[in-house]
C-alpha cells in the first residue's frame, strides 16, 4: 500500500516542499514587492508633478524641480549635475523605471538618495510609511541624518525558517505548516496580532498531533509532551510557557483589548513570534521522529 505521506509530499511544489513560498515578506532579502514599488512611484510622481510647468513648447520643470532632478540622477549615476538630462517627460519615465523595474539594490540606492535630498526629504514620512505598510525586508532608519536602509533579517535567519518548514512538512505536520503559512500571510497583510495567534497555533497543532491527549492550548500541551518524555528540559518548557503567556494574558493577542480593535503588537513582535514558533515546532518534530526511530530500533 503506498505511503500517503510520501504521495502528499510528491504533490507539493518546490516552493512548498522547501519552504520558500511561505517566507514572510520581511525575510525575503534582495526582493522588493510590486505593491511597494508602485506605492513609491506614486509618491515620487506627485513630487515631480509639483514642479512641472506648462509652456508654449510643452512641459518643463521649474528651477527647483530641475535642480532636484540633477542632484538625484547625478548622485545615482555618478555624473556631474550639469550633464544630467532634465527633460520633463524623460525624467518621469526614468523615475518610473527606477521605481518599478530596477534591481533591488539600485531601487534602494535611488530611494535613499531621494530621502536625503532637501526636496525629497519632505516626503520621507510617506516613503518610510510605505516600507512599513508593505512589510518590506528593508527598513529606513531616520533617527539621524543621513538616513539609511537596513535589512530586517539576515540570510541565515531566512535559511533557518526554510529548513524549519522542510522539517515540519517532511514530518507530516501539515496542520502546523498551514498555520505558519497563514501567519506569513497575516504578516504580509500587516495583520500582526492574527499572525502571532497562528504562530502559536502551529506549536499547539504539532503538540496535539504528537500526543492526541494534549490540550488544545499550548501550556497544558507542553506539560503533556513533557509527561510522555518528549521534552526533557524543564527550563526550555517553562521558557516557552512564559513566552506564550505574553499572548494569552488579558492584554494579549487572544483577548480583545479594552477600547481597541486590534492587539497592540507590530511587525517586530510578529516576526519574532513567527521565527520562535517555527523553530520550536521544528524542534518538536525532530524530537518526535527520533523517539519513534528509537522505539522502532528497540522493537
Amino acid at each position: 500500500m503506498p505511503d500517503t505521506q510520501d504521495n502528499a509530499l510528491e504533490n507539493l511544489s518546490f516552493s512548498q516542499r522547501y519552504g520558500y513560498k511561505p517566507l514572510p515578506e520581511p525575510m525575503r532579502l534582495e526582493h522588493i514587492s510590486d505593491e511597494l514599488r508602485r506605492e513609491i512611484w506614486n509618491t515620487l510622481r506627485q513630487v515631480l508633478l509639483q514642479y512641472r510647468c506648462s509652456g508654449y513648447e510643452g512641459y518643463y520643470f521649474s528651477e527647483t524641480g530641475r535642480r532636484f532632478v540633477e542632484r538625484i540622477m547625478g548622485k545615482l549615476l555618478g555624473m556631474p549635475e550639469d550633464e544630467i538630462e532634465t527633460d520633463c517627460e524623460q525624467t518621469l519615465d526614468d523615475f518610473k523605471r527606477l521605481s518599478l523595474n530596477s534591481p533591488f539594490n539600485e531601487f534602494l540606492d535611488f530611494v535613499q538618495i531621494i530621502v536625503n535630498d532637501p526636496i525629497g526629504s519632505q516626503s520621507v514620512n510617506t516613503l518610510q510609511k510605505s516600507f512599513e505598510t508593505y512589510a518590506a525586508p528593508y527598513w529606513l532608519d531616520t533617527a539621524k541624518h543621513p538616513f539609511h536602509f537596513f535589512p530586517r533579517s539576515t540570510q541565515e535567519e531566512g535559511k533557518a525558517i526554510q529548513e524549519a518548514f522542510q522539517i515540519i512538512q517532511h514530518g507530516g505536520m501539515e496542520g502546523a505548516a498551514t498555520h505558519l503559512r497563514q501567519a506569513t500571510e497575516h504578516i504580509n497583510a500587516q495583520q500582526y496580532g492574527d499572525s502571532i495567534a497562528d504562530s502559536i497555533h502551529a506549536v499547539e497543532s504539532v503538540a496535539r498531533q504528537i500526543d492526541p491527549k494534549a490540550s488544545q492550548t499550548l501550556s497544558p500541551a507542553l506539560n503533556s509532551l513533557a509527561e510522555i518524555g518528549l521534552l526533557k528540559h524543564p527550563a526550555l518548557t517553562e521558557a516557552f510557557k512564559q513566552l506564550y503567556g505574553y499572548t494569552n494574558d488579558e492584554q494579549g493577542i487572544r483577548h480583545a483589548l479594552l477600547d481597541k480593535n486590534v492587539a497592540a503588537v507590530g511587525l517586530d513582535e510578529a516576526m519574532f513570534m513567527f521565527g520562535a514558533c517555527a523553530s520550536f515546532t521544528a524542534y518538536l518534530v525532530k524530537k518526535h521522529q527520533r523517539e519513534k526511530n528509537r522505539d522502532g530500533d528497540a522493537a
